[in-house]
């Protein structure tokens, strides 16, 4: 009866798409040590989970996420700076997503931040929030979904540096 089950509970496994693909994502290229020591970025998760696959496939960045984001965004605002100019960022979300009806060979990220800005005595908070996509390449398997990971974070940081720009100009008045 045991090894019914267990057969039994296998097929159905495999039949719901059971498969678990674990993949590193190499962010390193993203990370730059020192880029903007008054801008900091904390929080996010350590693994994503790409939804809307057929299976389950969760890629493991590697820096943090949390890192490249900080990188990309110091680099990205470096010439915003003012005097006494300080970013932090938490609450660091990001989601990705594939369309398999819609754009097959296209992956969607969700990024969003929720960032104190100071600087001469004036404070804003805000969230931003950007969906960048990258085509991933067909025939690479899984593998592509990690290699699509840092252009999507690359896009997502220029995108809510974009946004952050005006609210710097406001505080750095």
């Amino acid at each position: 009866m045991k090894r019914f089950l267990v057969i039994a509970t296998t097929a159905l496994l495999a039949a719901c798409g059971g498969q678990n693909v674990h993949e590193a994502a190499s962010l390193g290229d993203l990370v730059k040590p020192g880029t903007a020591p008054w801008l900091t970025v904390t929080g996010g998760a350590d693994k994503l989970e790409v939804r809307g696959l057929d299976h389950k496939l969760t890629l493991e960045p590697s820096p943090d996420l949390a890192a490249a984001v900080q990188s990309q965004l110091g680099t990205q605002l470096a010439s915003n700076y003012v005097q006494d100019l300080v970013v932090t960022c938490n609450g660091l979300t990001t989601s990705l997503r594939v369309n398999e009806d819609k754009s097959p060979g296209n992956v969607a990220m969700e990024l969003g931040l929720h960032c104190s800005l100071w600087a001469h005595g004036f404070q804003t908070d805000h969230d931003y929030k950007t969906q960048p996509s990258a085509s991933v390449a067909g025939g690479v398997g899984d593998q592509a979904y990690a290699q699509a990971l840092p252009k999507l974070l690359a896009d997502g940081a220029e995108d809510i540096a974009a946004q952050m720009r005006g609210d710097i100009r406001k505080v750095a008045r």
